[in-house]
């Protein structure tokens, strides 16, 4: 069925900016343990073990997407949420002792723990969703999403003076900007307990499998392309920005430019999410999961351009501002294909038999566990082919994506207005 816009519609102006708000305080502690993760596990271990720290937290992440998503079912969006945030900041605090410690498993265990709050971010994204009609759900999905940037982009550049914080307390310098995200986690946390209108769910739903959830969603054109772009572009974001500040950092790069590349980066992800969202009410999802497949084959073309001015006879300065390039293409790339995606998600959830937490979450928990893949084998893929082979390895991962679209070409079953059919 379709669900066209046949009244006036308001958004709850309050709930998106509670959700929006929250999303960009909480963001600056999420990117900022992902900015110093790689670097921190390099200095206690070794580059081949440096991008574990982002694996663990998109892998708790993925971890975390069922299980929160069924407690919003039951218990309602702000407990959820709350949760969510609490456990991330937990985690912080944790991956702060293992910075101090110099101890990486106790980082892990941290890093996972903190992926919480990348989990609660993501479902927050589908709360914004929740009794808005299909034609909107792009634009408002995208207005959470893009709140996310401030903080993402703030994040990577507070690594310099957390690191001096670091060093001021007499621990690992790096460990320092994990502080910071305790502190902004909790006061997420805190945020959504207090200021999100959200009521308990009248009666509990039935619960239904994982299983049966994913496969009622591949058996659907709508839910097959927006788990396939969900996964491959968010394996490819990880995959390659998890090694990118190891690579600029080993070949010369300062902490400050390498903070400035990864805010860049993130700017990317974030900032035109709102043009994302409403191409993808007005030309369709379908249209928009392809640009953003192309974004990021353009970005993998200009890291590979990195990695070879650095390995062959280019300079350092060549390999820096095609790693710019190529990492802010990626961040535009995932922005306009998870949007996109998501959308599509959003819809097809409220037209099913499942609850639509049960297929919000499926679809995180899909996307967590490709990031968490493509992390961890990000740092064995550099160390035995360089950043130009995991370049290389992160465009061969857009294949599926590329079946998935010719096959939804052909089938036509994406109407321009965006809704799903079921």
């Amino acid at each position: 069925m379709t669900s066209p816009v046949t009244a006036p519609f308001r958004v709850d102006r309050r709930r998106v900016a509670t959700l929006a708000g929250t999303q960009l305080v909480a963001g600056v502690g999420v990117s900022g343990g992902i900015g110093v993760g790689a670097l921190l596990a390099e200095e206690i271990s070794s580059e081949r073990w440096s991008g574990l720290p982002q694996t663990m937290i998109v892998l708790g992440s993925a971890i975390a997407a069922v299980p929160l998503a069924r407690f919003a079912g039951t218990h309602g969006r702000r407990a959820s949420l709350t949760l969510g945030y609490g456990i991330a900041a937990l985690g912080a605090l944790v991956a702060f002792t293992g910075g101090a410690l110099r101890s990486l498993p106790v980082l892990l265990a941290g890093a996972a723990l903190t992926g919480g709050g990348m989990a609660a971010g993501l479902q927050a994204r589908f709360a914004a969703t929740d009794g808005v009609p299909d034609s909107r759900r792009g634009r408002v999905l995208s207005l959470v999403v893009w709140a996310s940037a401030a903080g993402a982009v703030l994040g990577p550049n507070l690594i310099g003076p957390g690191t001096r914080l670091g060093a001021a307390l007499g621990v690992t310098s790096l460990a320092g900007p994990w502080l910071f995200a305790v502190t902004t986690l909790t006061i997420g946390a805190a945020s959504i307990a207090l200021l999100l209108r959200d009521g308990r769910p009248a009666s509990a739903p039935p619960r239904r499998h994982i299983r049966t959830t994913l496969t009622a969603m591949l058996h659907h054109a709508d839910g097959r392309l927006g788990l396939i772009a969900m996964a491959t572009g968010h394996a490819v974001m990880v995959g390659i920005m998890a090694m990118s500040s190891v690579h600029l950092h080993g070949h010369g790069s300062t902490l400050r430019f390498v903070g400035i590349v990864v805010s860049a980066h993130v700017a990317g992800m974030y900032a035109l999410a709102p043009v994302f969202g409403w191409l993808a009410d007005r030309l369709g999802a379908r249209a928009v999961v392809g640009l953003g497949g192309a974004l990021l084959l353009a970005g993998t073309a200009c890291t590979w351009s990195s990695g070879r001015a650095d390995t062959g006879s280019g300079s350092h300065a060549a390999a820096e501002a095609w790693a710019t390039v190529g990492l802010v293409l990626i961040g535009l790339g995932w922005s306009a294909a998870t949007i996109a995606a998501a959308t599509l998600v959003a819809v097809l959830s409220h037209h099913g038999g499942a609850t639509p937490t049960d297929v919000q979450g499926v679809a995180d928990l899909t996307m967590g566990l490709a990031g968490a893949t493509a992390g961890a084998l990000s740092g064995v893929a550099m160390a035995a082919w360089g950043y130009q082979g995991l370049s290389i390895a992160g465009a061969v991962l857009l294949a599926p994506l590329l079946v998935a679209l010719m096959g939804h070409i052909r089938t036509g079953a994406l109407p321009r207005d965006g809704s799903a059919t079921a």
